[in-house]
């Protein structure tokens, strides 16, 4: 066992290594503590390996110091990725308390059983306080990995745990491994799968998170923090089922700036994005939170009213006018009027979808537009 954990516990911390190295410094700063952390482990069963050929404190005492450390580094790694405080001088005065502890009963005791429980028992504080961690993490980004590797700490818990039971009922006046109890070894094979299990699911919290980031990203629009067209096509889509299923009236309404190009061209991009957040930014305040806005590219906005119908998508559109003309936008001390043509559409029932809802609308707000802009017009079918 300790030949394969100082194995094991070598290529995961290069491997880490690896990992840690090919992510920016921000992203990489609790990995390259879990890769210390596993460094750390190879010593530790190199130390423990040597029992009978080097003096206790240095087989025992620092073995099973370097083990505690490296458990101690885990814990901290996962809380500073959690945002939880990292808590880095409590968890070592815990190691060394441990440490420190059980010289002294080695001294005063020569039954084995009292070290066994003095640090059977700091680990179980560790483990306990990482499975913590873990779980704290199941509401965010890299929730999946964070609850089953909160539950691998456990069993590491109910491990320490037993052991400890085992020994303060059934006390061993010597260390001999070769004399291990079933305890024993179910410990010190935890320890051996814990270095892989825990640091697999590490390692997918971190994926689990960034895969969230890219959809967060993929899904808003980065200018104005409305929905992105792609996301806005998968649950516009849901909407619209769900409306049919439902036989509940369903509108969109096409929104287009009437002066964007010739406001881009006089004030510069600048006076452009500010104008298009300026729209978003009212849009948000009149729309409902169960609707949904989304940018469809340039100056052309979607909005997706669900349990609407054709009339009360008029009055929305109606207030989203007159909000744009009560909040003045003010670019390098000029008011700016900001005329919008907007087109409104209802669902047809159940044979309508995603698709022709936009296109009706969208084939209004160009009626709007011939008609002279900064109104409104309903689509006839």
């Amino acid at each position: 066992m300790m030949a394969v954990g100082l194995l094991t516990g070598t290529l995961t911390a290069a491997l880490f290594v690896q990992v840690a190295r090919g992510l920016p410094s921000g992203e990489s700063h609790h990995l390259r503590i879990w890769a210390l952390a596993l460094a750390l482990q190879p010593l530790a069963w190199a130390a423990l390996a040597m029992r009978g050929y080097w003096p206790p404190l240095w087989s025992i005492g620092v073995g099973t110091f370097l083990m505690l450390a490296s458990y101690a580094e885990m814990t901290r790694a996962v809380r500073g990725f959690q945002g939880m405080a990292e808590r880095r001088g409590l968890l070592w005065t815990l190691v060394l308390g441990a440490f420190a502890a059980s010289l002294l009963l080695d001294d005063s005791w020569p039954n084995s059983s009292i070290r066994v429980v003095v640090n059977s028992g700091a680990g179980l504080l560790l483990l306990s306080a990482m499975a913590w961690a873990f779980w704290r993490g199941r509401g965010a980004g890299g929730g999946h990995a964070a609850g089953g590797a909160a539950v691998f700490a456990l069993l590491g818990v109910a491990a320490m745990a037993w052991r400890i039971v085992d020994h303060l009922r059934n006390a061993r006046p010597s260390g001999d491994l070769l004399a291990a109890g079933a305890s024993d070894s179910l410990a010190f094979l935890y320890l051996l799968a814990g270095t892989i299990f825990l640091s697999l699911g590490f390692v997918l919290m971190h994926a689990e998170r960034a895969y969230a980031a890219l959809r967060r990203i993929a899904s808003v629009d980065a200018l104005t923090g409305v929905l992105a067209r792609g996301a806005m096509e998968e649950r516009g889509r849901e909407l619209v089922e769900r409306a049919a299923r439902g036989q509940r009236p369903m509108a969109a309404l096409l929104l287009d700036l009437d002066r964007f190009k010739d406001v881009n061209d006089r004030l510069g991009h600048e006076a452009g994005d500010r104008m298009l957040r300026h729209l978003a930014e009212q849009a948000r305040l009149v729309l409902r939170g169960e609707d949904l806005l989304c940018r469809l590219g340039g100056d052309e906005f979607v909005a997706l009213l669900p349990n609407t119908d054709l009339v009360g998508a008029r009055i929305v559109a109606e207030r989203l006018r007159e909000a744009l003309s009560a909040q003045e936008l003010v670019i390098r001390g000029q008011p700016i009027p900001i005329p919008l043509s907007i087109g409104v559409a209802a669902s047809l029932g159940a044979s309508d979808d995603l698709e022709s809802l936009i296109r009706r609308a969208d084939q209004a707000m160009y009626d709007a537009k011939r008609a002279g802009g900064d109104r409104i017009a309903a689509s006839a079918s």
